[in-house]
């Protein structure tokens, strides 16, 4: 796929009008892929620096190359689009996502709320974290 004029990554949206519950549930039963979508369904959009160093104070830390990876896959699904600005790229959740897509993650956010909590915790506290515009 290829960056659009706009930046975001050509076809992705196409693809979440697509996805099958199988397909959900394949990408979330993954630890990492799970915790990147709460995160993204809390956050609304955050930058691969941010998803890294996060995804790092875990119990059981993960290098960037699999997060890059991780994050393939869900944009791959259809889940996530991602957006290049300067060096960094940015992340969120697919806008056109179905509905049952959305029941979906905002249950499974409900049901780890104190999780979700303390990584937007941690996330505060993340040095040299990128300012957000308007």
């Amino acid at each position: 796929m290829k960056p659009s004029t706009n930046g975001v990554i050509d076809g992705v949206g196409d693809m979440a009008a697509c996805l099958t519950p199988l397909q959900v549930f394949k990408c979330l039963a993954e630890d990492t892929r799970l915790t990147v979508v709460q995160l993204l369904a809390q956050m609304e959009e955050l930058c691969v620096c941010e998803l890294i160093w996060l995804l790092e104070k875990r119990a059981m830390p993960i290098s960037q190359p699999k997060v890059s990876r991780h994050l393939a896959q869900l944009r791959d699904a259809g889940l996530l689009t991602s957006q290049r600005r300067g060096q960094w790229v940015h992340y969120r959740l697919a806008p056109d996502l179905p509905a049952w897509c959305h029941q979906i993650l905002t249950t499974l956010c409900q049901a780890n709320a104190r999780e979700v909590s303390r990584w937007v915790a941690w996330l505060e506290t993340m040095p040299n974290r990128p300012v957000r515009c308007c």
